[in-house]
Formats: C-alpha cells, structure tokens, sequence
C-alpha cells in the first residue's frame, strides 16, 4: 500500500485496507484490542515478533510499516 503525499499514512489506515478490525488484527496477532489501540495512537510500540507478523498480516513493507508508527507518534505529541 502506497501512502499518498497529501495524506500520511497509518496503522488505521493499514488496518483498514486489509477490512480487519481492531478485534481480528489483535486475534491475529496475539495482542489485546488495546494494545492495537495504543499502537495507533502513539502510545506504545510492537516488539520485534509482532512486527514481523504485522508486515505479513497487513501487506505491508518494513518502512510503510515504520512510517505508520511515526505517524502515530507524530499525532500524540503534537495534540
């Protein structure tokens, strides 16, 4: 998935490319619906093995998958 230069790309929008929500992108995982809702909203980060599975369940690349963290980063320190 290609981000668009006048909007940045995200975890959300990933996720919602795929059609998974929170809950089926947790399950498949094997994190809590929260940990997927700090992930997009900047408050945490995903360990090394949840990235990798990530990348596979999204379809995503490494850096998409970094820009979307970056995104959220972004966001939470700049509200």
């Amino acid at each position: 998935m290609k981000s668009q230069e006048d909007q940045p790309l995200t975890l959300v929008k990933l996720r919602e490319h795929v059609n998974l929500t929170q809950m089926k992108l947790a399950v498949a995982v094997g994190v809590s619906i929260t940990t997927i809702s700090d992930w997009e909203n900047g408050k945490a980060e995903p360990r090394l093995k949840h990235v990798r599975l990530l990348i596979e369940i999204l379809g995503c690349s490494f850096e998409e998958l970094c820009e979307a963290f970056d995104q959220a980063k972004q966001r939470r320190y700049h509200a």
